[in-house]
């Protein structure tokens, strides 16, 4: 084969080999992405808010939304003319969210306004006839409601115990007792019921009785003591809310293993955060 040949084959591999490479290269503008990180702006927004807030490097500061904003004559936090689009960009640092805004480049940045970003610490709850705020981490579980109208629910923090599976009161306070783990129990009786259910106080020598208004509850009267009493061989404070309306009589009643008994622990206020919110509705 003449050299000149070979030459000319040589060099149409190379023109498509360079082909192909050309074609096989990145687009040079890849389709946006969703996280809010993504977005340039957000960096520039992180180190705004930071130098604003003085806030340490140790402080993290969280994207978590960034979304463009469109034009709009009538917002009153203007990073640019309101005829020009930029992007609204929400950081959480230190339990508080963060709206800013920018322009298209974050050249110019405000800092719109703010809003508390804690988790919710309570759950509220709609019980028979009442309700009343327990503590988020919590569960609730409710016996249901029986023909005469009485009802009980059995709020606890336990996770070690199972206690899906039982719908008798006995049984779960039993478990509940044997593990030594903190519970309250809300329960609603009729009034001319032939039996009331103890809360065993009787029994305890160290009665203290807290006055306070029935009647902000929406109550007739009631009461509200602590005591430490004997429960399955060991010692547990124990906290009730006694409260009469009409046709049913309403009790809380908080049991804490004396053992257990820290002051600075979460569920210590636990009975406070129960009877406080606890409330009755109209019929």
């Amino acid at each position: 084969m003449p050299k000149f040949q070979i030459y000319i084959g040589i060099a149409a591999i190379a023109l498509i080999v360079a082909s192909c490479q050309q074609n096989s290269a990145p687009n040079a503008s890849p389709s946006p992405t969703t996280a809010p990180t993504a977005n340039p702006a957000t960096e520039k927004a992180i180190s705004y808010l930071r130098s604003q807030l003085k806030l340490s490097a140790n402080v993290a500061i969280a994207a978590e939304s960034a979304k463009p904003q469109p034009a709009n004559l009538t917002d009153l936090c203007q990073t640019v003319a309101p005829t020009q689009e930029g992007f609204e960009i929400a950081l959480v640092a230190e339990d508080t969210r963060y709206i800013l805004q920018t322009n298209q480049d974050a050249s110019k940045i405000e800092i719109c306004r703010s809003e508390d970003a804690k988790p919710e610490t309570t759950g509220k709850y709609n019980g028979a006839g009442y309700t009343l705020r327990y503590p988020a981490d919590w569960k609730a579980i409710d016996l249901g409601l029986e023909p005469s109208g009485a009802s009980t629910v059995i709020f606890t923090p336990s996770k070690e115990i199972d206690l899906t599976k039982d719908n008798n009161l006995e049984k779960i306070t039993q478990k509940l007792q044997q593990s030594q783990q903190v519970y309250t129990i809300v329960a609603r009786q009729p009034s001319d019921a032939k039996a009331i259910a103890s809360d065993g106080s009787e029994n305890a020598k160290d009665v203290v009785t807290i006055p306070f208004d029935a009647k902000v509850k929406g109550a007739k009267s009631g009461s509200k003591k602590e005591f430490t009493t004997a429960i399955a061989s060991n010692n547990w404070k124990v906290q009730v809310l006694t409260l009469e309306a009409d046709k049913f009589l309403y009790t809380v009643r908080y049991y804490q293993p004396a053992a257990k008994s820290d002051p600075n622990s979460p569920t210590a206020k636990a009975f406070d955060q129960f009877a406080n919110s606890f409330a009755l509705v109209s019929q």
